[in-house]
């Protein structure tokens, strides 16, 4: 893996989260051995775990944001890694966008991975959207899906926290229940990521 210390620095010194180092490791691995052609990814910041997809394969890249602050620097940190050329980056609400997608031909069954690190809340909301988008045998990444580790610890969980676990623990089951899904699996690394591997029709 290249040196990312640059992009990891402003997103310590702004407070922009970021993939931790290990889930960093695992996503790069399964972009070397998978190398797909077309990812989405859903919450851009300031494009780390873009990059590492992205460097780590063949692919274009779509991505979504709403942070205009995010979208500046990801592009200039794209541009730095000459990769400008593979992104498409997209500034909307990502309910909007991926609504607008689905409209789209071009865009349906399309994606080899779809790379969800956005408004944890909304999960629920996109996953009809999601399958839809994502091609047949490929796969949803899902990162940061205990929270913190907050997940089945209800009574540890502060209030302000709370409808989001609540949110993510109906995700997960929906996804985990979804016979759409031929694999599922949660590495329990650092905050938790969720792979789960589309039925090929």
């Amino acid at each position: 893996m290249m040196n990312y210390q640059d992009i990891k620095s402003y997103a310590e010194k702004y407070a922009v989260p970021i993939m931790r180092t290990e889930t960093s490791k695992l996503i790069a691995d399964f972009a070397k051995e998978n190398n797909p052609q077309n990812i989405l990814e859903i919450g851009t910041a300031i494009g780390y775990s873009g990059i590492i997809m992205l460097e780590n394969s063949n692919a274009n890249l779509v991505t979504i944001e709403h942070n205009k602050e995010y979208i500046k620097q990801a592009k200039k940190n794209f541009k730095t890694r000459a990769l400008t050329n593979r992104v498409k980056v997209i500034d909307g609400d990502c309910l909007v966008v991926l609504a607008n997608m689905v409209c789209d031909e071009k865009y349906k069954n399309h994606f080899d991975i779809i790379f969800l690190d956005g408004p944890k809340a909304q999960y629920e909301k996109m996953f009809e959207m999601i399958l839809i988008l994502l091609k047949s045998g490929g796969t949803l990444i899902v990162d940061d899906v205990l929270f913190h580790q907050n997940l089945n610890q209800e009574n540890k969980v502060s209030r302000r926290f709370k409808t989001i676990v609540s949110r993510l623990e109906k995700f997960i089951e929906k996804c985990k229940n979804c016979p759409e899904f031929i694999e599922f699996d949660i590495k329990n690394i650092e905050d938790g990521v969720i792979f789960a591997k589309k039925r090929i029709k």
